[in-house]
């Protein structure tokens, strides 16, 4: 067991040296050094490093923006691994902390940090339903419904705040559009279902466009079309879930393990 913590702890400071650097030993590392790190491992697919790190960085900081964001990093690497209980904890943290910055200043940023922050939630639990029987139930179909529609209302309101490009629509939108509308679909709600994957098919072409002002300028023609490919993939699979669902509730459950 010592020699497996030791290890980690070999790996994390290697990791450090690596994407960062500098000498873990001859400098002292910072909240930005953790947080890019944390980053980059969710990037690269290995989320108990980059949970380790987001937990970190949050430890090591005051500032709520940086803690809410370090939650949901946090949140979303445990959520890939699997550990539903701790990214639920931490994704509800975020929630928190970005209910709190918005309510001090509403504005563009904070209801649009609060909206995904909640939406990434909602991601969380309807991956949960796809993928665990005894989670699967009424209760917490109807919880998390609630919880992205509450996401998608806080990214609504974010958009009366825009200013310059397309301020209808921002990315985290067309992100998670498409898996409201699989949660809609699991909890019963068809039609409501079927209208937002409607939109999310709408909306996929707008992925990363420069026409809107959230996108990430950083990204090539070539990576702007493959978000589009993704979203297009996650809108039509919206679709067929819906279509789905109501004869055959195993499929589209598996079709949703798969597109979230």
């Amino acid at each position: 067991m010592l020699a497996k913590i030791r290890n980690a702890y070999l790996a994390l400071d290697n990791y450090l040296c690596y994407n960062i650097g500098m000498e873990t030993k001859g400098g002292k590392l910072g909240f930005d050094d953790y947080s890019r790190s944390a980053v980059q491992a969710i990037r690269d697919g290995s989320y108990f490093l980059a949970a380790t790190l987001a937990t970190m960085a949050y430890n090591m900081t005051s500032d709520p923006s940086e803690k809410a964001r370090m939650a949901r990093d946090a949140g979303n690497a445990y959520s890939h691994l699997g550990n539903y209980e701790e990214a639920e904890k931490w994704l509800a943290e975020a929630v928190n902390q970005h209910e709190t910055l918005a309510e001090q200043e509403p504005n563009r940023s904070t209801l649009r940090e609060l909206g995904a922050s909640a939406a990434m939630l909602a991601t969380m639990q309807l991956s949960r339903i796809a993928s665990d029987k005894t989670f699967d139930t009424p209760k917490n179909n109807t919880k998390t419904v609630e919880t992205f529609r509450y996401g998608l209302e806080k990214l609504k309101d974010s958009h009366k705040h825009a200013d310059g490009l397309n301020s209808k629509i921002g990315q985290y939108d067309i992100n998670f559009t498409a898996r409201a509308s699989y949660a809609e679909t699991l909890a019963g709600n068809k039609k409501r279902g079927l209208a937002l994957g409607v939109r999310a098919v709408r909306l996929a072409f707008w992925s990363e466009s420069p026409q809107l002002d959230t996108t990430n300028t950083s990204l090539s023609k070539k990576e702007r079309y493959k978000t589009k490919a993704r979203a297009l993939v996650r809108g039509i699979g919206a679709l067929a879930v819906g279509i789905v669902a109501p004869v055959n509730r195993r499929a589209a459950k598996t079709l949703v393990r798969k597109l979230s």
